[in-house]
């Protein structure tokens, strides 16, 4: 029973993470406006781990080496996988950028069914197949067609998903606060080093800009980060890829009410299809997830 509750436990805040990072492609294409892509990256992510060390410092008492090194290798994985959604979401529409974004369930599997030469389990791919059926019917034109940013936007969910893998790995390991939040200072630092090279440091000039910065920061950095990371010690990374191919749903409903882009009775189907993918893989769980071994998409890396 305590297995049952740790993995449902993870799974609930991997779902609140996804359902606010839904605001995270509409803010950002609207930021863009006043900061450079490399500028928000720094901005943001350094905004993210400030409040979180101060809510968090006595949990740095544990930091050792390895955690630094398992921190700067998925913060750089974060920056390359952010850096393409920022600029993926310049060149498309926040709805269509965050069904990209959700392909990290197909690549998550992929690359670790390569990696052991193992298959995923069959409630696996058919959630996999009927979330991304839901998610396409949400997100994509009339015509299927793929412009640049769509393209960004699937390089970020192929570098999002190696993010996913090596913080499952590294979460057993480490301190998982520690861990999630560290990160976050070396994406900020990867972001000021490029944003010297390539850009001039700017802040936001505007109530709304402040308050945009202010989401991403706080809430999709500093919160989202940690609340991902706890989950993935009680949780595998294809179970959190499929939760996080669920944010399209928020992504539309943000994109609706900010953007105004529309929301008719396909991307209603598409909606249910996406919840629909999502219940078929948890329903009546019953084995713990280290224990599920098929489903968790081959475990851990090597």
């Amino acid at each position: 029973m305590d297995d049952k509750k740790n993995l449902y436990a993870g799974e609930l805040m991997m779902g609140g993470a996804t359902f606010i990072w839904g605001g995270m492609t509409v803010f950002s294409k609207q930021i863009l406006a006043e900061l450079d892509i490399f500028n928000l990256i720094a901005l943001r992510f350094l905004m993210g781990f400030i409040i979180c060390y101060l809510v968090f410092f006595r949990q740095y008492r544990t930091l050792n080496r390895p955690t630094v090194w398992h921190s700067f290798v998925i913060g750089a994985w974060l920056f390359v996988s952010y850096f393409f959604m920022v600029w993926g979401c310049s060149l498309t529409s926040a709805s269509n950028s965050g069904f990209m974004m959700s392909l990290s369930v197909i690549f998550i599997p992929v690359i670790l069914g390569i990696r052991h030469r193992q298959k995923p389990s069959g409630r696996l791919v058919v959630s996999i197949a009927i979330t991304l059926l839901g998610v396409g019917l949400m997100c994509l034109s009339n015509n299927f067609s793929l412009n640049t940013g769509d393209l960004l936007c699937i390089v970020c969910a192929l570098c999002y998903a190696f993010q996913m893998i090596y913080t499952e790995k590294y979460v057993h390991q480490d301190n998982p606060i520690v861990l999630g939040s560290l990160q976050l200072l070396f994406v900020a630092g990867f972001g000021f080093i490029f944003s010297l090279f390539f850009e001039k440091l700017t802040l936001p000039t505007s109530t709304a800009g402040w308050g945009q910065l202010l989401y991403l920061g706080i809430l999709c950095s500093g919160l989202c980060f940690i609340l991902q990371t706890t989950a993935e010690k009680r949780i595998p990374s294809s179970h959190a890829s499929l939760i996080f191919a669920a944010l399209p749903v928020p992504v539309a409903l943000f994109a609706f009410l900010l953007l105004d882009e529309p929301v008719g009775p396909r991307q209603f189907i598409g909606i249910a299809l996406v919840l629909l993918g999502v219940f078929i893989l948890e329903y009546k769980k019953s084995r713990p997830p280290q224990a599920n071994s098929a489903e968790a998409g081959m475990g851990k890396c090597a």
